[in-house]
């Protein structure tokens, strides 16, 4: 390292250990000539600006950066953004790409059409509404932001706990591309590829395509493949038409296709005495009969990359996904008007064996189908003298769907699930107004509306044992467990933000805000024993108090973000046991103090430093009155998903190599503080504390036309859980899905 490379990290660290950033420690870091930070430009509110002037609580990555931070599917963020928890799978599904995001304690874990996630994804401004399909892969993406807070009153969908925005790269105005092929760790065999084609000064294409292949990483040891594998094609197309100044129009489709064997899921301990359908009569009925011995503790041995089910075809994940989205943007005198109309739809079987053996005790498999179609207007403009930004808007989705799920037991099936027909329309506006020259206020309110329905095709179905050795157990072949009709439910919400943000000097911004945010309610699908009517649960409603600053120095090679909040959470929608069968409740009343603070360092031209921290303060303040208290919930309890602490750290060195071109190597540190995987906090599926470290070094040729890396995830090898479910009360097993060992990869690339 070069002697003006030690001097900087020596004076770094003496402003540090002094506990506060002064004068000495903004001149050593910014006497570093000829560097600065990378701009980053968001567009979370609904316009391109700085991300250093957004009175918003964002995390932004740029292409590069994902591609640095060895990101390639959405879930991996987390990695690097305070108070965000993105789980690859929902705990009962059984899917790779059930997507159970929370920011800031607010979530979904359910993965049935009949619940709303608590986070909002979004692609190219599209909403992504199931969970289901949402684990997007980013294969040819140029910016993920995650906006905190309340969602609705500038776009799309309302979103109570936050939004991701997904910006697919556009066509570039030259011909180019690039080819990569990356190797590593369990026969990982990752190609993608991707060419802008520019037609005429007017009409450019931008064509990706991608094949990820990796085996399996969980061993099955009853002889049938392993699980955890990665087979998945998935390509895009987008469209850039631009014949005028004032009018622009953005086609793009993309699908992808997904065949591999189930999440990776671990059952870690059962109930011998389970008085549901499982265990219990399988020990002391259907083992006799067959002559094999009882269900026991070797099926939990092995490891906790290691089961014992064989070959069973439900358990799979098996997922195609298509979207169509055309956006036109046209600038008329007085104003601009956006469009977004779109279609979404996936087709996806996937299931899981709980049981972990080759007998049949209890197992779940979904087979879903899905359409949603939304409609956007944005009506936006400057006014009086341009101290006046507004926005109006008008959105509209539709969805249906069809969930079949079948679970089965030692004694009996059970087909649950139906259908869904929802709809939804808001209303809402944003205004920012310059009080003065440095003082801004933001106001905004959306009016919701929206109607679920849903249709149950729920019946009991007897299996080989169900009259033979259970008389039917107390059921008909066929006997419905709902009345087979839709039944409806209407909600509707009037929500408003307010906020001032105040700029000190065109370095130093603080701002200050209020939110307000809604998620519907909606019907329980999984239901047992028989009953007339389906579960159901209200909407959830939150307020949102936050403070925040973001400043920078003046040779860009400092920049700190930082943001402190309140949450009051109103009837929070939590999992539950109603009998025997999971579902959603609404639990209580709760409240979140929290921050966030991100900062960025170049300590020389050569040298960056990335940190960032998230505190989360979770706790149910009131319960309701009709609240089942087995649920296991107490008050004082932590939120599902919400570690106390959340930091990240990453080092990058880049260091010439003269005509050869350069060499960054890199090393990138995540902690996560005891996350629970339940809102009941068991401990047997708690992910205890945890530090994770990733490595790389990447050659870049001088005129960048080719780049290998090599790079290391999960260096120190930890094992951990990515999410679990304590059925232990109720069909007697508890389990867990581990993420996947330490792993290598070696990539090159070529860019033409």
């Amino acid at each position: 390292m070069a002697k003006g490379n030690g001097r900087a990290i020596s004076a770094f660290l003496s402003c540090v250990t002094g506990l506060g950033v002064s004068g000495l420690c903004v001149n050593a870091v910014a006497a570093q000539p000829g560097a600065t930070l990378e701009e980053v430009v968001v567009t979370a509110r609904r316009r391109a600006e700085s991300l250093q002037s957004t009175p918003v609580s964002v995390t932004a990555f740029t292409a590069n950066e994902l591609a640095a931070r060895q990101i390639s599917n959405i879930s991996q963020i987390a990695e690097a953004t305070p108070n965000l928890v993105f789980d690859s799978s929902a705990p009962i599904s059984g899917s790779k790409s059930a997507a159970s995001i929370f920011i800031r304690g607010i979530g979904q874990t359910d993965f049935a059409l009949v619940t709303d996630p608590g986070v909002g994804l979004y692609l190219d401004g599209v909403y992504i509404a199931r969970s289901v399909g949402g684990v997007l892969e980013l294969a040819d993406v140029e910016q993920v932001e995650v906006l905190r807070g309340p969602q609705g009153t500038l776009f799309g969908k309302n979103t109570i706990g936050g939004a991701i925005n997904v910006i697919s790269r556009k066509p570039g105005a030259e011909l180019g591309g690039s080819v990569e092929l990356k190797l590593g760790t369990d026969q990982r065999r990752d190609f993608k590829a991707s060419v802008d084609l520019p037609l005429s000064d007017t009409l450019a294409v931008r064509l990706a395509y991608a094949n990820l292949n990796q085996d399996g990483y969980v061993e099955n040891l009853g002889g049938g493949p392993d699980l955890g594998d990665t087979d998945a094609q998935l390509g895009s197309l987008i469209v850039d038409f631009h014949p005028t100044e004032n009018f622009s129009m953005i086609f793009a489709a993309d699908a992808t296709y997904r065949r591999e064997q189930a999440m990776a899921q671990k059952i870690l301990d059962f109930n011998p005495e389970a008085g549901a359908p499982t265990f219990a009569p399988f020990n002391g009925v259907i083992a006799p009969f067959l002559g094999v011995q009882p269900y026991d503790a070797r099926y939990l041995v092995g490891g906790k990359f290691a089961t014992s089910q064989g070959r069973n075809e439900l358990a799979r994940s098996d997922l195609d996904v298509y979207g169509v989205s055309l956006t036109l943007n046209y600038d008329f005198e007085a104003f601009s008007l956006k469009s977004i109309t779109a279609q979404r739809g996936f087709d996806s079987q996937f299931g899981r064996d709980s049981d972990n053996s080759p007998f049949v005790i209890v197992e779940t498999f979904d087979d879903m189908e899905h359409d949603q179609f939304s409609q956007e207007f944005q009506f936006s403009g400057v006014a009086l003298d341009e101290r006046l930004d507004w926005l109006l808007g008008a959105y509209y989705f539709q969805e249906d769907g069809d969930n079949l799920n079948l679970v089965r037991t030692a004694v009996l099936d059970i087909q649950s699930g139906g259908a869904i027909d929802s709809d939804s329309w808001a209303l809402f506006a944003h205004s920012s107004y310059d009080l003065s020259d440095r003082l801004r206020l933001n106001v905004g309110a959306r009016y919701t509306e929206e109607t679920k329905r849903f249709t149950p095709d729920q019946q009991v179905l007897f299996n080989e044992f169900t009259q033979p050795l259970f008389g039917g157990a107390g059921f008909t072949d066929g006997q419905r467990i709902l009345p087979f009709q839709e039944y409806s439910q209407d909600f509707d919400d009037f929500s408003v933000t307010a906020g001032l943000d105040y700029h000190w000097t065109d370095r130093l911004m603080t701002y200050i805000s209020y939110s307000e945010g809604f998620k519907s309610g909606g019907f329980n699908q999984r239901v047992f024993p028989p009953r007339e009517v389906p579960g159901s649960f209200d909407p959830e409603q939150v307020q949102v108090y936050e403070l925040g600053a973001k400043w920078s120095n003046s040779a860009d090679t400092i920049r700190l973000e930082s943001a402190i909040f309140y949450t009051d959470y109103d009837d929070i929608q939590v999992k539950i046991i109603d009998v025997v069968a999971p579902g959603t409740g609404n639990a209580a009343a709760g409240e979140v103090y929290g921050g966030e603070l991100e900062l960025g360092l170049l300590l020389t031209p050569a040298l960056e430093l990335q940190f960032g921290l998230g505190y989360l303060d979770t706790q149910y303040t009131d319960f309701d009155n009709d609240f089942d208290p087995a649920q296991g919930i107490d008050e004082g309890d932590s939120f599902v998903n919400s570690p106390e602490w959340s930091l990240s750290g990453s080092l990058a060195y880049t260091a010439s190599v003269g005509d050869l071109g350069e060499l960054t190597l890199r090393g990138d540190w995540s902690y996560r503080d005891k996350v629970y995987n339940d809102a009941a906090n068991t401990e047997a599926i708690a992910q205890q504390a945890l530090h994770l470290f990733n490595a790389g070094v990447t050659y870049t040729t001088a005129a960048e036309t080719w780049q290998l890396a090599l790079q290391v995830r999960n260096l120190s090898d930890r094992s951990y859980l990515i999410t679990g479910n304590n059925e232990f009360n109720g069909f007697g097993y508890v389990e867990g899905v581990y993420a996947r060992p330490r792993e290598w990869s070696l990539s090159v690339k070529r860019m033409f």
